[in-house]
């Protein structure tokens, strides 16, 4: 072999060898970068998955509450609804039967006030 053949062989080895160097040194810190970055998926992923399951137990809290909230207003409305029915009811029944006894009071509370400031009194209901 010619000696320049071998200097351009050594040479074409040469820039091969510094080539694959700078990969493999380029590629060690990208690589360390990867691993981290796997390690704080890893981390974030456990995470992710903790709070999914606080959720999951709070939602069930909630709806928990909300059907105590819709018991507690079907048993409202009902009450409401007897109250309702028990104030029609005094207001046909007693109410009207009696207005014309309801409608004396205010005429015996003038008697009164005039009763009383006729013996001179002070005192007033």
């Amino acid at each position: 072999m010619n000696s320049v053949t071998i200097v351009i062989t050594f040479i074409v080895a040469l820039i091969f060898s510094v080539g694959f160097l700078m990969i493999v040194i380029s590629l060690v810190p990208t690589l360390n970068q990867l691993k981290s970055l796997l390690v704080d998926l890893e981390k974030t992923s456990y995470e992710a998955r903790e709070l999914t399951k606080k959720l999951q137990n709070v939602s069930e809290k909630v709806d928990e509450d909300l059907s105590k909230i819709n018991s507690i207003i079907d048993v409202t409305k009902d009450s409401v609804g007897k109250v309702s029915e028990s104030l029609k009811f005094f207001n046909k029944s007693v109410v009207k039967q009696s207005a014309g006894l309801l409608a004396f009071f205010p005429a015996l509370k003038l008697g009164w006030k005039f009763i009383r400031k006729r013996k001179g009194g002070n005192n007033e209901l």
